[in-house]
């Protein structure tokens, strides 16, 4: 995929999701100059992971934050919110 097209996607997945991780809920930054790795960096996450198939486009990705992309690696994404929101309830 081509750089104007990643930004292109990231910026409708961003859009599409308010700024916030679509399992914790919390705003998302925006990576830029200087901002690299951080909790709360935006990350696009495939719903159905890569590894196990899932397909490069918007009805696959989500906005996550970055320790929530990291957290979650290839469980299922269902399973993941679920154990997000027993940990939130708790």
């Amino acid at each position: 995929m081509k750089a104007v097209q990643r930004i292109r996607l990231f910026n409708d997945v961003f859009a599409r999701d308010e700024g916030r991780c679509v399992y914790c809920g919390i705003p998302a930054r925006r990576p830029g100059r200087g901002v690299k790795c951080a909790p709360d960096l935006a990350t696009l996450d495939h719903v159905v992971p890569k590894s196990f198939g899932g397909p490069l486009n918007r009805d696959n990705i989500v906005l996550a934050c970055s320790a929530c992309n990291n957290e979650r690696g290839t469980m299922d994404a269902q399973a993941f919110r679920a154990l997000k929101a027993v940990r939130t309830e708790l």
